[in-house]
Order: C-alpha cells, then structure tokens, then sequence
C-alpha cells in the first residue's frame, strides 16, 4: 500500500511540476500556434489541413510535381532551464526517390530570432532531429500508412528527448529534390515539459519522508 501512496504521489507531483507544452498538436485548430516555414530554395511547396487521416483534422505538407524544397511548420514553447522535453506524433507520408521527412526538437536561449530557428530547421543537425526517413535507405520504406514517428529514430539524433535552454523547438519537415509529387501528414504530435528526471526522484522521497513519518 505504501508503494502505491509513493507512486501516486509522485505522478502529481510530475504532473502538477509540468509546464504547458505544444499547442494544438492534434490541428484542431487547423495551423494555429503553428508557424510555417521554408528553405530559399523552396518551390512548388504547399501547406494544408486535410481530413484524410484515422483522426482528422491533419497537417499535410507536400511538392508538386516538377518543385523541390525543405519546409514545415515549426511551434516554440517555453520551457525551464534544466527541464526535459519530449516530442511523439504519429506520421505517414510519400517522400519518393530524393527526399526526407523530419520531427525535429530542440532548445534555444529566449529571445533567439525566428530567422535564427529556422535555419537550424533548415540546416537540420543529427542532435536536432527526433525522428526521421529518407530515400537513401534510413528507416525504410519511402511511402507509408500512419504510424508512430518513434519508430523512425534518428541515428545519432535525440530520440525525441531534449534539455532545454528555455525554449523548445517542435518542427515538421519535408524535403524533396527529385521533382517529384511527394507528401507528409502528421497529427497528434505531443511534447511536453517536466523537471529533469533527479528532481523528480528528490520530490519523491521527499514525498516518501513525510508518508513514512506521519505512519510512525
């Protein structure tokens, strides 16, 4: 019975410790709290809200035929120095013969410009990146249904879990350089903000203290 006090504790301490994440990770809202972006070399790009997923509303980004490009959408929110943060979606998508499909999350210093984000989008470090497939053999097959992102990592990359500088970074990404149609939808994207893993296990005894107390 006292593990299960301990437990139950703690999670109201996570859940009441954590931060507002993401906004509108489901599209609800259609593009609200969303900002697009794109690469300069960006043409015959397109952003839409769709309704042909499982759990529509979705965001889908795609090329026409003949356009290539790097773009998305991007969200910042704020997030102590010191905590973690995490990001999982659900994803499908056709990237064809030359592209790359991205979740990207990671921190910057508040006040940082958006020009300076989104060319860390655009640049796209392996220590950025969640989540990701390409056209050269990295988490395979090119075109798939819906599914969960995390089951795309990213070698070398973050695998969906960061420390923040104070402002998360959530981005989508989809690029292509072979002229072809391509596309990627996502939905349900998560990410949220909690104290990093030792304050928690501190609040938790802490917690434990006070109920092995009060018994005696």
């Amino acid at each position: 019975m006292r593990r299960v006090l301990l437990l139950a504790a703690a999670m109201v301490v996570v859940g009441s410790s954590a931060f507002a994440g993401i906004v509108n990770g489901d599209f609800s809202a259609g593009e609200a709290s969303w900002i697009r972006w794109a690469a300069p070399w960006s043409a015959g790009n397109n952003w839409a809200i769709t309704n042909n997923g499982p759990t529509p509303p979705e965001a889908t980004a795609s090329l026409n035929a003949g356009g290539q490009g790097s773009f998305g959408w991007y969200q910042v929110y704020e997030c102590p120095v010191g905590w973690v943060s995490t990001v999982n979606g659900f994803w499908s998508g056709n990237i064809g013969s030359a592209g790359w499909a991205e979740i990207m999350l990671f921190s910057v210093a508040p006040g940082t410009p958006a020009a300076t984000i989104v060319n860390k989008i655009d640049t796209g470090a392996a220590a950025d990146i969640a989540f990701k497939k390409d056209s050269w053999g990295l988490n395979p097959p090119t075109q798939w249904g819906w599914q969960a992102a995390g089951m795309s990592p990213m070698p070398g990359g973050n695998g969906g879990i960061i420390t923040s500088q104070g402002w998360v970074v959530v981005a989508i990404k989809l690029g292509s350089v072979s002229g072809q149609p391509v596309s990627l939808s996502v939905d349900n994207i998560t990410s949220c903000c909690v104290p990093e893993p030792a304050s928690i296990l501190a609040l938790s005894m802490g917690l434990g203290a006070m109920l092995i107390r009060r018994r005696k």
